[in-house]
């Protein structure tokens, strides 16, 4: 009987030992098991960090440098008017913009060394389907010149197809709606100037934002006349959008469009249209438009702070200061400088400045080479290191340099500088 109990006993405590290495080994699986959690947890964070330090800026999802696109659609919208779709050829999202700015493209023309920098408006952009449009003309050689025609333009018609790639770098520029003032709002496009005014409209219009809108297109003829069905789709759908189309050079006998003037868009077709002088000017075209358009405004009334320009091509188009006090600061600065220079180091050149050639001037007339594009501060294509000295712009650029750079474009000297070029 003694025998049976101490078996039993025995059998007892196996048992025993065999259920607590049981529960051991359960709670060492669990601790397992949730430190292989939290090592997946914590992999899966690292990575959602980079994707985000990849492609975000202050949250927003804009990248830095350039980002591969592939063309995904190609809609011509008028004679040698071409709209591109572009998706991310990574499948990622996508930034939002603000209607009015810009994507920069690099691309290299087949049999060049050299890349090419460009920048084109968003005539539009769609974050649900994650692509962008810009719509580009086709820039033919100037009229009795030996000049080539458009290079970049010239590439994207001719070479790029429904599933080319291109670097693309992420929508800036500082010419935007305003989407906080409710005053009258004014678009004053001259041709193929239409796309960064048509995305402000289409924003306007489908955000339904209320607010009163005077559309100007200029154009030659019907064969230039990009986006004419669109625009007047959204004339139509909006009561506080007015339409006004301009034909220069119309074709002869051709059957214009109901509400079609023809003749020069000017500043008094302008102001019989709206009636006054208070409201907000957004202004997009070649620089005799500009050069034309801008002054004349500015002597109807218009307020200089009102007028909101994007030239195409280096246009010089001067607004008039806001009050005497900003003729004394810009002269002051101007008489700051007079005895500048600019030494380019890498060059070991030094040039004096002569009070009005841009720091890219300079550079081009004593065989600096210089990388360049618009000439107008808003690509970003021009900016250089500055080793010492300060540069000062007579107006604000479009696109901000990385920090340290400049803009060799529009800015000049403020006393000695050194360039690293």
């Amino acid at each position: 009987m003694e025998v049976v109990f101490y078996i039993s006993a025995l059998l007892l405590l196996l048992f025993s030992l065999d259920a607590i290495t049981g529960v051991l080994n359960s709670i060492k699986q669990s601790r397992l098991r949730a430190q292989r959690f939290r090592i997946e947890a914590d992999d899966l964070k690292n990575q959602l960090l980079q994707q985000e330090k990849k492609y975000s800026v202050s949250g927003n999802l804009k990248w830095k440098g350039y980002r591969r696109f592939r063309v995904s659609n190609r809609v011509m919208e008028a004679q040698d008017i071409c709209s591109f779709y572009l998706s991310p050829l990574d499948e990622e999202a996508i930034c939002p913009y603000e209607p009015g700015q810009h994507l920069g493209f690099k691309f290299q023309i087949p049999g060049e060394a050299k890349h090419l920098i460009r920048t084109y408006s968003l005539s539009s952009g769609d974050t649900a389907s994650n692509n962008y449009r810009v719509t580009i003309k086709k820039v033919p050689p100037p009229p009795g010149t030996s000049h080539p025609p458009g290079r970049g333009s010239t590439y994207f018609h001719e070479d790029l197809e429904i599933g080319s790639t291109i670097e693309v770098s992420a929508p800036a520029g500082k010419f935007y709606l305003d989407r906080q003032d409710q005053r009258p709002a004014v678009f004053i496009a001259g041709g193929i100037g239409v796309t960064p005014l048509l995305s402000m409209l289409e924003v306007i219009c489908d955000k339904k934002i209320d607010r009163v809108c005077h559309f100007f297109h200029a154009v030659r003829n019907s064969d230039d006349h990009a986006f004419a069905q669109s625009l007047k789709n959204l004339a139509e759908g909006n009561p506080n959008v007015s339409l006004h189309t301009y034909y220069s050079s119309p074709q002869e006998n051709a059957e214009l469009a109901s509400g079609i003037k023809t003749g020069f868009l000017s500043v008094d077709a302008i102001k019989d249209a709206i009636g006054h002088s208070e409201a907000q000017f957004y202004i997009c075209g070649p620089p005799p438009m500009m050069e034309a358009l801008v002054p004349s405004l500015e002597e109807a009334g218009v307020n200089s702070a009102d007028i909101l320009m994007e030239a195409f091509g280096p246009a010089s188009v001067k607004k008039k200061k806001n009050s005497e006090s900003d003729g004394q600061e810009k002269d002051a600065k101007l008489e700051s400088s007079k005895f500048g220079s600019v030494h380019f180091v890498k060059s070991d050149v030094t040039v004096e400045w002569d009070g009005s050639s841009s720091i890219l001037d300079m550079a081009e007339e004593h065989d600096v080479d210089l990388e360049s594009s618009c000439r107008a501060g808003s690509c970003g294509t021009c900016q250089v290191k500055v080793v010492s000295g300060k540069i000062i712009y007579e107006d604000e650029p479009s696109t901000d340099p990385d920090e340290g750079n400049c803009l060799t474009c529009v800015g000049t000297p403020e006393g000695d500088v050194k360039i690293d070029a």
